[in-house]
């Protein structure tokens, strides 16, 4: 991409910093990894009058993977490609709200920039993840690269662990943290919540169709310069 565009100034990588967030162990437990199926949560077998199978979800995020690979051959607008990738998730499992977040270069903190669903708004204006902070559990996140999964916030020992500016600005009682890096390095995350403890239940499948459209995502920073 082009020395001081738009698109390099986003992704001015911040520098490397000693894990001085959440101990490893304690994320290796949440983070997201291959399983067996299980069965989908109750909100999405409420969807349209009828029982929502893991096949119809697979074929939501399938369908929407194609659009975006098609969309990514001529020219396209960031923008576009991003909200895109956002409501194929949120079509196909869901969520209550999502959020997509870009990292600042001049205070290092990922901010909501665009979101999704009920009261996204307020949510956007409340994802503001230090990168820089010991011991933020987001912030560990991204510097991993872990795609998380907490799927029951309101036990007092993961409440424990939640930043307080989360617990203040959004405090959901269960949510997804798919972050994007390059060269290792984070700049931005999608975040998605349900309204209830339980509410999101990805299989291997699924988890898979997931990690595509985030990288579909990182591919179209990388284009975008």
């Amino acid at each position: 991409m082009a020395p001081g565009s738009a698109a390099a100034r986003l992704l001015t990588l911040p520098t490397p910093q000693a894990d001085a967030a959440v101990p490893q162990d304690a994320l290796a437990l949440l983070e997201l990894r291959a399983a067996e199926p299980q069965p989908l949560p109750a909100v999405l077998e409420s969807q349209a009058a009828g029982t929502v199978s893991v096949a119809q979800v697979n074929e939501v995020l399938a369908a929407g993977i194609q659009d975006i690979t098609n969309a990514m051959v001529e020219n396209f607008q960031l923008n576009d490609v991003l909200r895109m990738i956002l409501e194929t998730m949120f079509r196909a499992l869901g969520f209550r709200r999502m959020v997509f977040c870009l990292r600042e270069a001049r205070t290092d903190l990922l901010t909501g920039r665009f979101g999704l669903g009920e009261d996204s708004e307020s949510a956007v204006r409340a994802m503001k993840v230090p990168l820089k902070t010991p011991g933020d559990l987001f912030a560990a996140v991204c510097v991993r690269g872990a795609d998380t999964l907490i799927n029951d916030a309101t036990q007092a020992r993961m409440q424990a662990r939640l930043p307080q500016w989360y617990v203040q600005g959004i405090n959901a009682p269960a949510f997804l943290l798919l972050p994007l890096q390059i060269k290792g390095q984070p700049f931005a995350l999608i975040y998605a919540d349900q309204s209830a403890p339980g509410g999101i239940v990805v299989d291997d499948k699924v988890l898979g169709l997931l990690r595509t459209l985030r990288n579909q995502a990182v591919m179209a920073f990388r284009q975008a310069g």
